[in-house]
């Protein structure tokens, strides 16, 4: 599974052989999941740094409660991946197709062009932080810099109502 389709395992859990697969094929491990950060913090990380992606896992019970039950009997649900197309610090950049994109996802304006007009903006005093997407039932989350290049493009479910 290319890393741009990561997306599509998000709601399954960390036993479901999609998953590990996918994990494992990206040079990632299940085993990598924190049962003391998931249990104090309600979510952990697999961190694929040299591909530029980190995949969100949080509790079963917190995934229902919050997006929709999970597929797989895994205790902890896939609940977004994160692409950074500028890299971060210890972080490649993604070099990719960010999801439901046909270009480059840099900057505020390719992310407007990628995407459309937002559902959602968050702004004060002219600075914009980020903007939500609904795209094919999936939300996706662009976080911005105060340069508006992008840090982080989340995809996942809108959390529920």
């Amino acid at each position: 599974m290319n890393a741009e389709r990561l997306f599509a395992l998000v709601g399954m859990t960390n036993t479901d052989n999609d998953v590990i697969d996918a994990v494992r094929a990206h040079g990632g491990s299940i085993g990598a999941l924190s049962e003391k950060k998931l249990a104090e913090l309600t979510i952990d990380f697999i961190q694929l740094n040299t591909l530029g992606v980190a995949l969100a896992f949080t509790s079963k019970e917190f995934f229902s409660r919050n997006y929709r039950d999970p597929i797989g009997t895994g205790p902890y649900a896939m609940s977004g991946v994160f692409y950074y197309p500028n890299g971060a610090p210890k972080v490649s950049a993604y070099l990719g197709t960010v999801p439901f994109s046909a270009g480059p996802v840099g900057n505020r304006g390719e992310a407007l062009a990628a995407f459309g007009e937002p559902q959602e903006t968050e702004e004060e005093d002219g600075d914009v932080y980020w903007d939500i997407w609904m795209k094919d039932g999936r939300q996706i989350k662009v976080d911005y810099n105060d340069e508006l290049a992008v840090k982080t493009v989340l995809v996942s479910f809108p959390m529920k109502g």
